[in-house]
């Protein structure tokens, strides 16, 4: 915080206790604001206990929000009890606006989910946004010429390997309901697309057609699939109704190809990869007219778009250097800035619009990492060693 901004935040707590309101104590970190919260009225004993108040206090740092501190405008006030392997939480969260009770048996449940339950109640409530604590994230491990899935907590925790082909796999990608994937693997010699659950690795073929079978990611409403699919010719856009398994051809370029489909939040646009001109660039279809405009012109190459909730459309892209990491608005266009400054690849948006997980380019392989649009530093989701890319973040 600079000596301005300082005096700034003195002058405005000194008017608001000259007034007898009560004052937000905000911490300012490489841009982001984050809101002074006390946790120490939360009353936590036993080891399960325990962890839970410590999962909250850094799921709340984490979120960007928040800071723990002794003294704030926000505070979380009540009990925290062990109930076998689980907790029995009721508590009182309250601030200078959207203050609520929250009382929760997790006995069947983990000390650490039930956190991050509340952690995201915290910060819809107190902030407006949808919180990412009780989310989970997907990834690809490539090792011995080979690679698996993995799917582990938001913040890096509980990872489990959820394939165990040791073969090439590529774009996972969530279902809305945050318990089902759709990726491409090739453990059967070609490349096809299948649906695979999160929790308990039942498998099925989505699509097996000959050629290239990739970039399956299912519509916003669960009905439609768009996927790229190479048996006509060349790559192109198709759609598959999961109900009946009718399925659409949406482009038919001869002499291009086509990748990486995203939904827009309201299923009525897909954005896509094309190189169409010669260069792999994003572009957008309308899916009522059927109708595409390109999106991405700086620089060499843009690919791997994800639409987030608010609209927005994080990518990578190539600007004289190595991948970078940059959003932009269709509503407004294309935008110089970028969100890193690389090697990064493979962006999915958190569900809180602000947060980004990508992979991070490194000598010997690559790693995941978080960026805050907002400014923050970014942050190493675990350390892991392995070749770790092609995140995806659920979005619950």
């Amino acid at each position: 915080m600079t000596m301005r901004s300082s005096c700034l935040a003195f002058m405005l707590l000194a008017a608001c206790l000259a007034r007898g309101e009560n004052a937000v104590i905000s911490i300012v970190k490489q841009g982001a604001t984050r809101d002074a919260i006390v946790l120490s009225g939360l009353n936590a004993s036993g080891a399960q206990s325990r962890l839970f108040a410590q999962v909250l206090q850094a799921d709340l740092e984490r979120s960007g929000w928040f800071t723990v501190q002794p003294s704030g405008a926000a505070r979380v006030s009540g009990t925290v009890s062990d109930s076998g392997e689980g907790v029995q939480v009721a508590c009182t969260v309250t601030a200078s606006v959207g203050g609520f009770s929250w009382s929760h048996d997790g006995s069947a449940s983990t000390p650490r989910h039930e956190a991050h339950l509340l952690a995201d109640e915290i910060v819809k409530h107190l902030k407006g946004v949808n919180g990412f604590a009780s989310t989970r994230i997907v990834m690809v491990r490539r090792a011995r010429g080979g690679a698996d899935l993995f799917v582990c907590d938001s913040d890096g925790m509980n990872m489990m390997q959820v394939t165990h082909d040791n073969a090439f796999c590529v774009a996972p990608r969530w279902t809305p309901d945050g318990h089902n994937v759709y990726y491409t693997g090739y453990f059967s010699g070609r490349p096809c697309a299948y649906r695979i659950s999160a929790d308990t690795a039942e498998r099925r073929t989505l699509s097996n057609y000959l050629g290239l079978n990739a970039g399956a990611t299912v519509s916003p409403n669960g009905r439609d699939v768009a996927i790229v699919l190479s048996f006509p010719g060349n790559p192109d856009l198709f759609l598959i109704q999961l109900g009946s398994g009718a399925l659409t051809r949406l482009t038919h370029t001869p002499m291009a190809a086509e990748a990486s489909p995203a939904w827009s939040p309201d299923g009525r646009q897909l954005a896509y990869v094309s190189d169409a001109t010669g260069k792999a660039q994003i572009y957008i279809m309308d899916m009522a007219t059927r109708q595409s405009r390109r999106m991405t012109f700086r620089g060499s190459e843009s690919l791997s778009p994800s639409w987030g909730k608010d609209g927005r459309i994080a990518y990578m892209t190539r600007r004289g250097g190595p991948y970078v990491i940059a959003v932009l608005d269709p509503r407004e266009g294309e935008s110089r800035d970028t969100v890193s400054l690389g090697p990064d690849e493979d962006p999915s948006w958190a569900p809180d619009c602000r947060h980004i997980v990508c992979s991070h380019r490194e000598a010997g392989g690559s790693s995941i990492y978080i960026l805050d649009t907002l400014g923050d530093p970014p942050v190493r989701l675990f350390a892991l060693s392995g070749d770790w890319v092609s995140p995806d973040w659920s979005e619950r």
